[in-house]
């Protein structure tokens, strides 16, 4: 797949997830790839040279990839191009939202947590 196709394939994806002709599967992975690309935080942060910026162009499209797999070509094409036609900047934005807050989260309860040992062994 080439990368100026993965924004259309990856609206096209969105769209589908809650079609009941895509598989669970397909819609985990395409759960976790749009999680992924509106996430702020990489597996391998983006400063690093070379390595923050593999991370995300070999894991989004294997999940991609992985994703179109199993869905019938016919759905897939459907929904490229119901996504062509449809702008998705608003709905990208609110699911950014959520992501992040769930990020604030899990760093809260990290820092909790690790503060909660340091007073244990100190």
């Amino acid at each position: 797949m080439k990368i100026a196709e993965l924004n259309s394939t990856i609206a096209a994806l969105y769209l589908m997830r809650r079609d009941k002709r895509v598989p669970k599967r397909s819609k985990i992975l395409i759960s976790i790839a749009i999680g992924y690309i509106l996430s702020p935080i990489d597996l391998i942060p983006d400063f690093i040279p070379f390595l923050g910026q593999i991370d995300d162009l070999l894991i989004v499209p294997a999940l991609v990839g992985m994703a179109l797999r199993s869905i019938p070509k016919k759905v897939f094409e459907e929904y490229k191009s119901k996504a062509q036609q449809v702008q998705l900047t608003k709905r990208f934005g609110k699911i950014t939202l959520v992501i992040i807050a769930v990020w604030v989260v899990v760093i809260v309860w990290l820092v909790r947590v690790v503060l909660k040992f340091i007073q244990h062994t100190v």
